[in-house]
């Protein structure tokens, strides 16, 4: 580093195109040069050897614009004001006009322009030095220009701008993998296999012992538990800040404990968000604090999307936190600050796939009931009382009525997706309200993302958010539509039975009676039981793995359009940012719908109720095995 008092300071300091302004400023000491005491003249050399340019008494600071690309270096030289003594013409180029003009590099060399009189100052012999060391500027042209006169060309991506909304999509996506069944199972093996306590992890170290249905009752309420410890549930007076999937201490506590899954998934939030640098837990709590609206009699938290639903029923009281027999009118606040992250897309997908059916056929055979002609492929199957899945499936037995019937739940799937159920167990069901648009609305929405990511993907086309948007809305309005009467707890129902469901048929008990194809990579364990009772039953042959993707790939798409304030966004960019984070989930989900009806969504809008092409599918399947 120079130990010169008489110093340059350029701005900027990287090479600059031809034509970019660049500051110079003229040092004393690290100060800017005192205007009144010196007189600082320029020397501005370059961009060839013989081209000069001489500024005289322009002051400390001038702007400088490269006329040519090429290396400039640029002197400045003072004097005291009193020692000035002017002298006869100076040879040389200067660029610009007038005193506190920006003058430009131009182009050519010496001689090419008169010069005015420049007065030279007498050189002061002062104790340190006069004239700056050399400051370098680099001008080029847009482009690097090649020995042949070529310009290359580079083509990047479509820059993302940044949403508030998007910290709603991470919360989403871990709540949704919060209740996952690899979470679910390693909870309940906890409380029926090791004893723990669901209000004490650590748990008694002894295996519990059951008759009757007591082991079931134990299963059913850990189950219940777990989902309310995963999804929230409302405490006393904490209606004013966000519960249920919404509650921040959820997600955060997740997060912050450095696991392998928690580090996992904050390294894929970056390349979901189209940004370089790592989504911080802080990051997401700034970008929470910007979304949350607040409800403006107590300044309680909820989702922008509630809070028009809010705005619409004004004239209904919410009620107070804990405020249930006193009062028996008014809006339920936990219903507004903590919505359940649970689509019931999940449950009918999962039944699809044949879940159900396969756990009341073993449910069947374990009361000694015939359900097929002929000789029943279950007929070997004996558990034996030595063991604890024989006795829960006797309280599963004793607990019938009080699940939901096959009915229920088809006519639910009507109401808020317009999906149909075909089979025995379900008549012909004849429905009051049915959202008959859905499929088509949702499948145009899935059509347009894999345009959208085509355009998105080409560096020569600025993709369109619009028809994401447009799509986007259609679709939310619909779910809306949807979400009434049995809305508020149907789904929740439905998901704590069949992840029951899921549970027993991952038992090792079942995997000795029914087998599997070991070497089959299924995510959950549950899942080759289902695929081998579907060959044993000769039910359709698409593996459950397709379905699955669909319950746990469409519930979290959902719930991004459900709650996402759509019918208020007016920005492109927040469609188009959705269809970016969510892009691994709506390929995955069209790829199994093409896998398990046979209809390309990225091919053409098909909307047609799946339940139609399942049963032609199974119709094809059980032509060629007769």
């Amino acid at each position: 580093m120079s130990s010169k008092t008489f110093t340059l300071r350029g701005f900027p300091k990287d090479p600059v195109q031809v034509g970019t302004t660049v500051r110079l400023e003229a040092l004393v000491s690290g100060k800017l040069a005192d205007a009144g005491r010196y007189r600082v003249d320029w020397r501005i050399v370059g961009p060839r050897s013989d081209d000069e340019q001489q500024l005289s008494d322009r002051g400390p600071k001038i702007d400088f614009a490269p006329g040519a690309p090429g290396a400039y270096t640029v002197y400045a030289t003072r004097s005291e004001r009193d020692a000035g003594i002017p002298t006869g013409d100076i040879g040389g180029d200067i660029g610009g006009g007038e005193d506190g003009d920006l003058f430009d590099g131009g182009t050519g060399g010496a001689g090419d322009t008169a010069l005015p009189n420049v007065v030279r100052a007498a050189r002061y012999d002062g104790p340190d030095n006069l004239e700056t060391d050399g400051w370098e500027i680099t001008a080029q042209l847009t482009g690097v220009v090649s020995p042949e006169g070529t310009v290359p060309v580079s083509l990047q991506r479509t820059g993302v701008t940044p949403t508030s909304d998007q910290v709603l999509w991470t919360i989403i996506r871990n709540r949704t993998n919060a209740i996952a069944f690899r979470h679910y199972k390693q909870f309940i093996d906890g409380v029926m296999c090791r004893a723990v306590d669901v209000r004490n992890r650590n748990g008694t170290g002894h295996v519990l012992n059951f008759t009757g249905t007591q082991a079931y009752q134990v299963l059913k309420q850990a189950t219940d538990a777990f989902l309310m410890q995963e999804c929230g549930i409302v405490e006393g007076d904490a209606c004013s800040t966000p519960t249920a999937f919404l509650d921040p201490e959820l997600m955060e506590h997740e997060l912050a404990s450095g696991s392998l899954e928690a580090t996992r998934f904050l390294g894929e939030e970056p390349h979901r968000y189209g940004r370089s640098r790592p989504v911080t837990l802080d990051d997401l709590r700034t970008m929470r604090g910007l979304y949350y609206d607040r409800l403006g009699e107590d300044g309680a938290i909820t989702l922008p999307y509630l809070r028009v639903i809010r705005d619409r029923l004004s004239d209904i009281p919410l009620k107070s936190p804990g405020e249930i027999t006193d009062n028996c009118y008014g809006i339920l606040r936990s219903r507004l600050t903590g919505p359940l992250a649970m689509e019931l897309i999940w449950s009918y997908w999962h039944e699809e796939g044949m879940l159900v059916q396969a756990i009341n056929a073993i449910l069947a055979r374990f009361q000694n009931r015939r359900t097929v002609h002929g000789v029943d492929p279950l007929a070997r199957f004996d558990l034996d009382p030595l063991r604890p899945l024989a006795n829960l499936f006797w309280g599963w037995a004793e607990d019938e009525l009080h699940r939901l019937t096959v009915r229920r739940r088809a006519f639910e799937y009507d109401h808020e997706y317009g999906l149909t159920l075909l089979g025995r167990a379900v008549s012909r069901q004849a429905t009051v309200d049915s959202r008959s648009r859905f499929v088509e609305s949702f499948h145009t929405l899935l059509h347009n993302c894999s345009l959208f990511f085509k355009e998105d993907d080409d560096t020569t086309v600025l993709a369109d958010g619009f028809p994401l948007l447009n799509a986007l809305r259609e679709t939310h309005l619909i779910l809306a539509e949807g979400a009434h009467n049995q809305f508020g707890d149907l789904p929740s129902a439905a998901r704590a039975e069949m992840l029951i469901m899921e549970w027993l048929l991952a038992r090792p008990e079942m995997r000795e009676f029914l087998g599997g194809r070991a070497m089959v990579p299924y995510e959950e364990e549950w899942m080759d039981r289902v695929d081998t009772m579907k060959q044993l039953q000769g039910w359709a042959n698409t593996s459950v793995t397709h379905t699955r993707d669909m319950g746990v790939f469409g519930e979290q798409l959902l719930l991004g359009i459900r709650y996402g304030n759509w019918s208020v966004v007016n920005d492109p960019q927040q469609a188009a940012n959705w269809a970016r984070y969510w892009r691994p989930e709506i390929q995955r989900y069209t790829h199994a719908y093409r896998a398990t009806t046979g209809v390309d969504l990225t091919e053409r809008v098909d909307a047609t109720v799946p339940g139609f092409l399942l049963r032609r599918r199974m119709d094809v399947h059980m032509r060629t095995i007769r």
